[in-house]
């Protein structure tokens, strides 16, 4: 008697994917998953931590390069690393159509090979080389960070629709990011301790142990998290919402769909708000240390114990986490600008006035600018997993790495611009190289440092305000948001939606509900109503 045959499965290279590890939802996030998820965030400590702090002022002190030469390769490394960016989010995105995606995951593929890339940092630490060597090795440490991140910043969207939850998670990775800061800055305070003030190797030993935890985060997140799994009915959704011109392969199609994401009224708020925030800090961290050295007389050690201050991160990350879920984010917004404006007048009236008990008031200053910081870190991050919910709401598509990729192309080529903008007026205004270490600057360079503190940093902090001053995204919208947009996708009519609800709606996404066509298929006829 032959043996029963037992029936082949069917492998279509699709939903036979369904249920692998990486796409299993495992249920409520609590803190756990929360930190799972969180550690993460060390890859970009590893990466770029110790170089908004420390890089130029190693490039200009122990490279004998410029300050214009050394900010050239953030400039280059910065915009390579925006167009990587820009292209990485939509690929991401897009990467279910390809049973490779499919079997190893439109996220997790990236941060499973985040691992490795976290030792490549380690290379430009090394002093006495070429100016090309530190080209190539900023560059790659640069791309490689952004395009290996930006899958990861998707999972809160991913992961849940929970208001609390993404909170939690943006809480968790942002107490953790300023844990790292904190490191960043303190570790090396230590290390300078250790050796002369002109050897270059305490950088090198701060980046390798950095580089080497993290390889182990990187691990712990990879196998504590989940992503959404697109199946071919939900592929299919997707290819009939999108129309001929954005399917069109053409660069003027690409770009069209990169820039349509400022359709959306919030997005255009909150990269205002994004953009020249970070470009303060940005100022802040990059001339800190020269601002110390170079015009207060203190020692690099000096610079790294004030920095070290981001221990504050921890507590002002979980207070505002919770206020976050009570007040509105422009309510935080203000609050955390107005203590960094008031640093960055302080900064500059202990220049001005020599004052002799320096690290005393610098120390009260610095600490309340790190909560400031941390506020401006944490709340972005925060609303940014509702900001693809209202492009959903409009084009009928998730396209959350889309929406990171350009945040982080706009900021990171406008960082690269200011940074070449620092440079030069660094050397404009007299600053010596060197490659033995700091040596006395003259008073118009001493100048031009106490004015990118004072003009530079309170100035684009303040312009951040006025755009954080009109930004109405909090909780409450949120939920009007969510419930109509779950209304819609389960088939409701758009023209039943509620007078309130549109009112909320139309003013979060800046475009009216005549305009959205992407829910035709709900839409009454038109004998039986009519959007008014």
């Amino acid at each position: 008697m032959a043996e029963k045959q037992t029936p082949a499965v069917e492998h279509d290279g699709w939903d036979e994917y369904r249920n692998e590890r990486i796409y299993r939802n495992r249920g409520k996030i609590g803190f756990g998953r929360s930190l799972g998820y969180g550690v993460f965030a060390w890859f970009s400590i590893a990466m770029q931590g110790l170089v908004g702090a420390w890089l130029l002022f190693f490039y200009t002190n122990f490279a004998g390069l410029s300050a214009a030469a050394g900010a050239s390769i953030f400039l280059v490394g910065r915009v390579a690393d925006a167009l990587a960016s820009l292209l990485m989010g939509n690929f991401s995105d897009t990467l279910y159509k390809y049973k490779f995606g499919r079997k190893f995951g439109r996220r997790h593929f990236f941060i499973l090979i985040a691992a490795p890339c976290s030792l490549i940092a380690i290379t430009m630490w090394v002093s006495g080389m070429s100016y090309w060597y530190y080209l190539v090795t900023y560059v790659l440490t640069t791309i490689l960070m952004s395009v290996l991140q930006i899958p990861w910043e998707t999972l809160p969207n991913e992961m849940t629709k929970d208001y609390n939850e993404r909170t939690k998670m943006s809480t968790t990775r942002m107490v953790l990011a300023g844990l790292g800061n904190m490191l960043v800055a303190f570790v090396p305070a230590q290390l300078f301790r250790i050796w002369p003030k002109s050897s270059p190797v305490p950088y090198l030993v701060a980046q390798i142990g950095f580089s080497v935890v993290c390889f182990i985060l990187v691990l712990v997140t990879y196998y504590t998290t989940w992503e959404h799994f697109v199946s071919k009915k939900e592929a299919e959704d997707i290819a009939r919402t999108n129309s001929a011109a954005q399917n069109a392969h053409s660069f003027k199609s690409e770009l069209s769909n990169y820039f349509s994401t400022f359709r959306i009224k919030s997005f255009r708020k909150h990269m205002g708000i994004y953009l020249f925030s970070y470009l303060g800090a940005f100022i802040w961290t990059t001339i800190f240390v020269y601002y110390i050295v170079d015009v207060i007389g203190g020692t690099a050690s000096d610079a790294g114990y004030l920095q070290s201050f981001s221990i504050v991160s921890i507590p002002v990350t979980i207070i505002a986490g919770y206020l976050v879920t009570k007040i509105s984010p422009r309510a935080l917004y203000t609050i955390g600008y107005s203590l960094m404006i008031l640093a960055a007048i302080c900064y500059g009236a202990v220049a001005v006035f020599h004052i002799s008990n320096w690290m005393v008031l610098l120390s009260i200053v610095t600490f309340a600018y790190e909560i400031g910081l941390y506020i401006l870190y944490f709340v972005p991050w925060n609303t940014f997993p509702f900001l693809p919910d209202l492009d959903t709401l409009v084009t009928g598509q998730n396209r959350s790495g889309l929406f990171a990729s350009v945040m982080v192309f706009i900021n990171q080529v406008c960082l690269g611009f200011a940074s070449v903008i620092v440079g030069y007026m660094l050397d404009w205004a007299g600053l010596i190289k060197s490659t033995a270490g700091s040596v006395h600057q003259p008073q118009s360079a001493q100048n031009m440092i106490v004015g990118l503190m004072v003009l530079g940093v309170g100035g684009l902090i303040l312009v951040a305000l006025l755009f954080a001053s009109r930004f109405h995204l909090n909780r409450k919208t949120i939920k009007v948001l969510d419930d109509e947009l779950t209304r819609l996708q389960k088939g409701g009519y758009i023209e039943d939606v509620d007078p309130n609800t549109r009112k909320v709606c139309e003013d979060l996404t800046g475009v009216s509900f005549a305009e959205i066509t992407v829910w035709n298929s709900h839409k009454k006829p038109a004998s039986e109503n009519v959007i008014k």
